[in-house]
């Protein structure tokens, strides 16, 4: 009998093995001046009418299925993380507002209304794009993203407007996008001394804020890496930098992409895939990880919102490898911009459109990634 009941339980078990899935979690950042109460509640109400909506495209689509789910490996976990940093500076918007109650009685009407709207609506972006003030921010992003991790769940990051700041830089910092021994070993300007000891060293792929905390790599004016000189302090590093990355990186896989949507950052970074820029390396190596890490990496904006700035122009396979400079292995990541669809919005409203109109967007980001997928790999230069 006992025999028997072992059987049972055993065949259940491996039945409910068989058919598990591991999760991928969505952790929704939010945007500029959403520092109050009700636009907190706003935000996460918002998030949670989206994602339903998400949920439903991405399930019903074969190519996301194969590719984002790996084939039934993966779903999409059905609670959305709302990661909600407003509060954080509304101390910086309160003394705006002060100001700007003393400018109305010195300035004229028309430059006050301009200058309002203008500050209102850049300032977060402007306010989260300064390290001291983003660095906390992704810390605590850090901290989530290890949590799922630890649960065998993926993440995909979604930022909405001033948001997309954190998302990239999370990206840059925390991504283990330096294959540090092989840097090492291919530079010609490192001594042959740092190349001997590290040459039989197990050294992890590594990020930016684990080789900046140990101070091996530091950035020179031209955001290029210049490295470690002293040999003695060097050999304390490289023994301590597998540590270092296990606390401050990101697990390799951990990220399956990111979505920015009422994005400004291309307004920061215009010329990001001009064929003329000299990307810096740290942005060529977190480029290279999304493809070669089977991520996919999306700007959704509604054409018709004028904070949405879209990217210039999409690039494939062969032209990101001609922009990073860098031998890349195709294995299914892609990066795409898609912000020719309207929100069907008067323009005023169109940067709030994406919540409210959660149906049609998410149909809208489920182009973007087939289309995405499509123009990365299926499309040649002649």
């Amino acid at each position: 009998m006992k025999k028997v009941l072992l059987l049972i339980a055993l065949t259940i078990i491996s039945s409910i093995s068989a058919y598990a899935q591991d999760e991928i979690s969505f952790i929704y950042l939010n945007g500029s001046n959403t520092n109050t109460i009700e636009s907190k509640e706003d935000f996460i109400k918002g998030v949670e009418k989206l994602h339903t909506q998400i949920i439903k495209n991405f399930s019903n689509d074969e190519l996301i299925n194969e590719k984002m789910f790996e084939k039934g490996k993966y779903k999409i976990n059905s609670i959305p993380y709302s990661f909600y940093w407003g509060d954080l500076s509304k101390d910086d918007i309160e003394t705006i507002k002060e100001d700007f109650d003393f400018m109305k009685k010195i300035s004229p009407k028309p430059a006050n209304y301009v200058r309002n709207f203008i500050a209102m609506c850049l300032h977060d972006a402007i306010w989260v794009s300064k390290m001291e003030n983003m660095y906390p921010i992704i810390k605590k992003l850090h901290s989530k993203v290890i949590e799922e991790n630890k649960q065998n769940n993926k993440v995909v990051l979604v930022g909405y407007s001033a948001g997309t700041f954190i998302v990239q830089q999370y990206l840059s910092l925390k991504a283990p996008i330096i294959k540090f021994k092989e840097e090492i070993l291919k530079r010609p300007n490192i001594k042959q001394e740092f190349k001997d000891y590290i040459s039989n060293k197990d050294i992890k792929d590594t990020c930016v804020d684990a080789v900046f905390n140990t101070n091996l790599i530091t950035y020179n004016i031209e955001h290029n890496f210049t490295f470690e000189d002293d040999f003695e302090s060097y050999k304390t590093k490289i023994d301590n930098l597998n540590k270092e990355t296990e606390e401050q990186c990101m697990p390799q896989g951990a990220l399956a992409g990111g979505i920015n949507y009422a994005s400004p950052y291309a307004l920061f970074y215009s010329n990001l895939f001009d064929p003329n820029y000299k990307m810096h390396e740290i942005m060529a190596m977190s480029y290279k990880y999304i493809v070669e890490n089977n991520m996919f990496w999306l700007t959704v904006n509604y054409s018709d919102d004028p904070l949405g700035f879209p990217v210039s122009k999409n690039v494939n396979f062969d032209e990101i490898k001609n922009i990073t400079n860098l031998q890349i292995n195709p294995n299914g990541g892609f990066v795409y911009d898609k912000s020719d669809k309207p929100s069907r919005r008067t323009f005023v409203m169109a940067h709030l459109a994406y919540f409210k109109t959660a149906k049609r967007y998410a149909k809208i980001v489920t182009e973007a990634y087939k289309e995405g997928y499509k123009h990365f790999y299926m499309t040649n230069n002649e």
